[in-house]
């Protein structure tokens, strides 16, 4: 199936060379940024939290995008600034060098050419997608940000957000869903160097298929998988899986996603989550979003599990601009038991934010 899939995804990005054709070009330059102010206390008390900072303004986002469209063809790249307190870790090691917290660290998260107008594929409603793309899987390529904190796949690193590839994605017809096949590197969009201690020796497969049955439901299924293994060693697999039911009718939209995964590195069980949103338009101006993940890092070590709550309140200022205001709750089901945060009973998290684009 792997090597029938890879076979597929290289012939069809090689006939898409002889499918483009030169014509003129359309450049868009367009961005996104995010300012926020953070503040977080740990157990009812003021403090900070083993993970970040507890009083402080920051820009944890600055996308600056461009668009080139031309006949068969459309490029995007994007590049992601990050800038918060103490510079972003990159948690990676270039062979001899260790990299830790970079200033005003910048990725190269989206840098992709799709290919639209493929023989056969565009009968289809079938496109290409060859460099750094999102990686589609359960919610994390379609999250829009109604509440300021990631999903819970993004959140805890069941995958990464965007990876090196390429990609069949295409839609079914009479508007019943849409699907997705990629072949990643599989170690993320931040790690950009051939290293020694890279222990990726396979690529990464993935797969998305999006029913929506009838008009506002949809059900989406994905699966993830790569091997890892040092050369010479025993190989070890790394899969990942998840299940969202959605739909939205009026101003209210709502889902429910459980996402596993089996092969972390120093877990003898499976990670589980689980995330339910619920959001509402009251009025053009105000909505209100509510989401409650429950995590289990590790399902054979016993009383680790972890809930956050999450309440939230957008004021949509101007069609660019909204104001994000979010208190979120994060808590160890049985505190001093091993998980994130030993010992604290709580970490409570107030979130303001000015998301904007232009």
């Amino acid at each position: 199936m792997k090597k029938a899939l890879s076979f597929v995804l290289a012939a069809a990005f090689a006939l898409s060379f002889f499918a483009f054709a030169f014509a003129d070009v359309t450049t868009t330059f367009y961005g996104y940024q995010w300012l926020r102010y953070d503040y977080q206390a740990v157990g009812g008390s003021y403090g900070a939290p083993a993970t970040g900072s507890n009083n402080t303004f920051s820009i944890p986002r600055t996308y600056l995008r461009w668009k080139v469209a031309g006949d068969g063809y459309e490029g995007n790249i994007t590049l992601d600034i990050n800038n918060t307190n103490a510079g972003e870790n990159s948690g990676k090691n270039m062979g001899a060098i260790t990299m830790g917290s970079i200033d005003w660290a910048s990725w190269l998260k989206y840098a992709y050419v799709e290919f639209n107008n493929i023989p056969y594929l565009s009968s289809i409603d079938a496109v290409i997608r060859a460099g750094q793309q999102a990686v589609y899987f359960g919610t994390i390529d379609t999250w829009q940000y109604p509440t300021v904190e990631k999903t819970i796949e993004d959140l805890h690193s069941f995958v990464s957000g965007c990876d090196n590839g390429v990609a069949l994605v295409g839609k079914l017809p009479q508007g019943y869903g849409s699907y997705e096949a990629a072949i990643y590197n599989g170690t993320g969009y931040k790690d950009t160097a051939e290293d020694s201690t890279q222990d990726i020796t396979d690529k990464a497969y993935d797969l998305s298929l999006n029913i929506t049955p009838i008009a506002g439901l949809y059900v989406r299924g994905s699966y993830f998988k790569k091997l890892t293994n040092v050369f010479g060693s025993i190989a070890k697999n790394y899969s990942a899986s998840a299940v969202v039911v959605g739909g939205a009718t009026g101003p209210i939209e709502a889902f429910e996603e459980y996402v596993t995964c089996v092969g972390i590195t120093g877990n003898v069980g499976a990670a589980v989550g689980w995330e339910s949103y619920l959001g509402m338009n009251l009025t053009d101006l105000v909505e209100l979003h509510l989401r409650i993940d429950t995590y289990d890092p590790d399902t054979k070590v016993a009383r680790n599990e972890q809930n956050t709550y999450i309440a939230g309140v957008n004021l949509n200022l101007t069609k660019a601009t909204v104001l994000q205001l979010d208190y979120e709750l994060t808590e160890n089901k049985f505190p001093g038991s091993g998980a994130k945060d030993n010992n604290v009973t709580n970490n409570n998290q107030f979130i303001s934010q000015i998301a904007w684009k232009w």
